[in-house]
C-alpha cells in the first residue's frame, strides 16, 4: 500500500527578518499613533508575523498561481496544476479552497525564540519542485512585507506631516510667550516669582523643541521607508532540492505491517490450537 502514495520531497530554508526600527515618538503620540496602526513592528513581533504572514490565505493564493517548472514537461506550470498533477485546469473559488489548504498542510514554520531565525520547510512532488515553490513563497512573503511597509510608512508619514505642523506652532506659541515676558520684565534678577515664571517658560519651550524635533526625525524615516524596495527577509540558507523525499516513510511503514502481520499471525495461531484443544 505504502507504494500507492506520492513522494512527496520537502525543501527548507532558514531566515532572519529584519523589522524596521522602532519610533521614538514620545509616549503620548506614539501611543495614539500606534492605535492608528502607524507604528513598526519591533523585533520581538517581527519574526512571528512575518511566520503568519507566510501561511496567510493571501499569500498562499499567490503562491498557487506561481509558476515553476513541470518536471515531465520542463515546461513552466502554475503549481496548482503541478500540485494537483495536472487535474486542475483553473481555480475556482472552491478549487482555490483545496489548493491553498494543500499547501498549508505541507507548510512547516517555526521560529527560534532565543536567535529570532524563521524556519520553513514546503513539501512538493518532486526535489525541484519543492525548491522553486518554497522560493517563490518567500520572494511573495518579503513582496507583501515589503508592501506592507510602505502603505504603514504612508500613514505615518501623513500623521508625522500633520503632528510637525502642529508641534512647530506651539514652540513658536511658547517662544513668543517667552519674548513677551522679557518685554514686560525689563529685571527679574530681584523677584524670585519671576525667576520662577522664566523657568517655566523655558522648560516648555525646550519640551516643544524636544518634540518637534523628534516628529522631524520620525517624519524622514517614514519617507525613507516610503520608498523603501530592499528586502526585509534576509535568507540564511536559500531552499535546495532535496537528496531524498520525507514521505511515505516506507522502511518504516514495512517494519510495522510486518510486525503487525506477525502479532495477527501468532494470535491465529494461538487462536487455532486452543479451539483444537477444546
Amino acid at each position: 500500500m505504502s507504494l500507492l502514495f506520492p513522494n512527496v520531497y520537502v525543501a527548507r530554508a532558514s531566515l532572519i527578518a529584519d523589522a524596521p526600527a522602532r519610533t521614538s515618538l514620545p509616549s503620548g503620540l506614539a501611543q495614539f499613533a500606534g492605535q492608528l496602526g502607524m507604528l513598526g513592528l519591533d523585533n520581538n513581533r517581527a519574526p512571528a508575523f512575518y511566520k503568519d504572514l507566510m501561511r496567510s490565505q493571501r499569500v498562499l493564493t499567490a503562491l498557487a498561481n506561481t509558476k515553476i517548472h513541470d518536471s515531465k514537461s520542463s515546461a513552466l506550470e502554475p503549481i496548482y496544476r503541478v500540485y494537483s498533477g495536472g487535474r486542475i485546469d483553473s481555480l475556482t473559488r472552491r478549487k482555490t479552497e483545496a489548493i491553498v489548504k494543500q499547501l498549508d498542510n505541507r507548510l512547516q514554520t517555526t521560529v527560534d525564540a532565543r536567535t529570532g531565525a524563521i524556519r520553513v520547510a514546503l513539501g512538493g512532488p518532486s526535489p525541484v519542485q519543492a525548491a522553486e515553490a518554497l522560493d517563490s513563497l518567500l520572494s511573495l512573503t518579503n513582496q507583501f512585507a515589503v508592501t506592507n511597509l510602505r502603505s504603514r510608512a504612508g500613514a505615518r508619514r501623513q500623521f508625522a506631516e500633520e503632528q510637525v505642523v502642529r508641534a512647530h506652532a506651539s514652540l513658536d506659541q511658547a517662544e513668543d510667550s517667552l519674548r513677551q515676558f522679557y518685554e514686560r520684565n525689563r529685571r527679574i534678577a530681584d523677584s524670585p516669582r519671576l525667576q520662577f515664571e522664566e523657568a517655566r517658560l523655558r522648560r516648555r519651550i525646550d519640551l516643544q523643541q524636544e518634540i518637534y524635533v523628534t516628529l522631524n526625525r520620525e517624519l524622514e524615516q517614514a519617507r525613507l521607508d516610503e520608498v523603501r524596495d530592499t528586502p526585509i527577509l534576509n535568507i540564511i540558507d536559500p531552499p535546495v532540492p532535496p537528496a531524498r523525499h520525507d514521505k511515505p516513510q516506507r522502511r518504516v511503514i514495512t517494519v510495522l505491517a510486518a510486525f503487525l502481520g506477525a502479532l495477527i499471525a501468532a494470535a491465529g495461531l494461538v487462536m487455532q490450537r486452543a479451539q483444537a484443544v477444546g
